[in-house]
């Protein structure tokens, strides 16, 4: 059973983000009328000597710029003088694109609306909104009420769940499942509003890219779970048909196994081991957000590439994490079964001419196998037996039992030793 701690820290967190989300989700509709109240403002016949609702653009000077980066807790910054030396203190959401080019004596252009500072434009027509302009706003709200409350959403649903079926570790799995999702939903809500940010993209665009993307999480989710209620924790395969032969539950598994022979020691099961198969996923996912952070933060590449490759990218990695536990090696009295993640090959026993270890070039032995394991097969073919190699097993012994159980099951009368092709 989970650790009680654990779910209860999920719990208040799912509930706080929750909390969060509904807030940020009310304010929604207030920064949507403020902005539009901005956008539809008339120019002011002069200078507003009080705050008016009127738009005013005020050239300025730069006096000093900061922009705080690695200052724990401070806003960029920058003073500005109007023409008559009186200072005008600006703060910014970010450093870029105006202030990170402002330097002391620039010319500067000034949006004053409701007597604060809005936006500020320099000298090549670059704009940047203050931390009191309006534009913008109802996308981060959006943003942030569609991050906080799928996450909330679904981690409640998973940790409550968790609560409910205790005692029950098919149902435990599960739900831990569904949390970690839910927290897939949020991250990609907010990698979503920053490319929105990043890119200057209307709001709509926050919906059509993270829209799909949602609902192929969510469709990963229920398959997960599905997966982990009838699985055995090893990777459970939804599309695999069931054995030919039943596996007794209280036969070992294949690293427990015993030294039995011929078809007394089937079934036998090869997989990767869980350390080394959640250091792969680990690496495929740093590299594939590398990859989508390189192409969305590059001017060069146009919207459709970027647009089209996160689309590929992501829904192949969710596949990949999903179907990785599901490859296998499983040898029964019908022959042996290669399980990828896409595909699984069958091989009768009456097609296998030999079983070899081969060592692996150029394998130094650190996260690769140095030895690995091929069955071959009539007309000079040989295909690889995933995951038998001297990284989790004893190669020499399990290659002696499925020998033994060639000899014993194999009923055509031919030579096992061939040369390999």
């Amino acid at each position: 059973m989970e650790n009680a701690g654990r779910i209860a820290a999920w719990l208040a967190i799912a509930l706080l983000g929750l909390f969060a989300g509904v807030m940020s989700a009310m304010e929604v509709s207030g920064a949507l009328q403020r902005e539009r109240e901005y956008r539809t403002s008339p120019v002011c016949a002069s200078a507003p000597m009080t705050a008016s609702a009127c738009v005013w653009e005020q050239a300025f000077t730069v006096r000093e710029s900061a922009t705080n980066e690695g200052a724990d807790g401070k806003e960029p910054t920058a003073t500005l003088l109007l023409p008559n030396g009186k200072p005008w203190k600006v703060t910014f959401r970010n450093t870029g694109p105006v202030l990170s080019r402002m330097r002391p004596g620039d010319p500067v252009i000034g949006v004053v609306w409701h007597g604060g500072i809005v936006e500020v434009r320099d000298s090549d027509g670059l704009r940047q909104q203050t931390t009191l302009g309006p534009v913008g706003w109802p996308a981060d709200r959006v943003g942030g009420a569609l991050a906080l409350i799928s996450f909330g959403l679904v981690a409640l649903v998973g940790s409550l769940w968790a609560i409910v079926k205790r005692h029950d570790r098919r149902h435990q799995r599960a739900a831990a499942l569904v949390r970690w999702h839910g927290a897939a939903l949020g991250v990609a809500a907010i990698l979503t509003l920053w490319a929105q940010s990043n890119n200057n993209w209307p709001m709509w665009a926050i919906w059509a890219i993270w829209g799909p993307l949602a609902l192929i999480l969510l469709a990963t989710m229920v398959a997960s779970a599905i997966a982990a209620l009838h699985g055995n924790g090893e990777g459970y395969d939804l599309f695999a048909e069931p054995p030919v032969h039943p596996v007794p539950s209280t036969r070992p598994a294949a690293r427990e196994s015993s030294m039995a022979l011929g078809s007394e020691g089937l079934p036998r099961e090869y997989r990767m081991s869980r350390g080394r198969r959640n250091g792969i996923l680990a690496i495929v996912v740093a590299k594939s957000a590398l990859l989508l952070f390189t192409v969305w933060t590059e001017d060069i590449p146009p919207f459709w590439f970027q647009l089209g490759l996160s689309v590929l990218v992501v829904p192949t990695l969710i596949v990949f994490i999903v179907r990785v536990p599901r490859s296998a090696t499983l040898v029964d009295n019908a022959g042996i079964r290669v399980r990828g993640i896409t595909r699984t090959r069958r091989v009768a026993w009456e097609d296998v001419q030999d079983i070899r270890a081969e060592p692996v070039p150029g394998s130094d032995g650190g996260f690769t196998p140095r030895v690995v394991a091929y069955a071959y097969l009539t007309g000079g073919r040989h295909t690889l037996l995933k995951h038998l190699d001297d990284k989790d097993y004893d190669v020499d012994r399990e290659i002696a039992a499925l020998r033994a159980a060639q000899a014993e099951l194999r009923s055509t009368d031919t030579t096992p030793g061939v040369s390999a092709a």
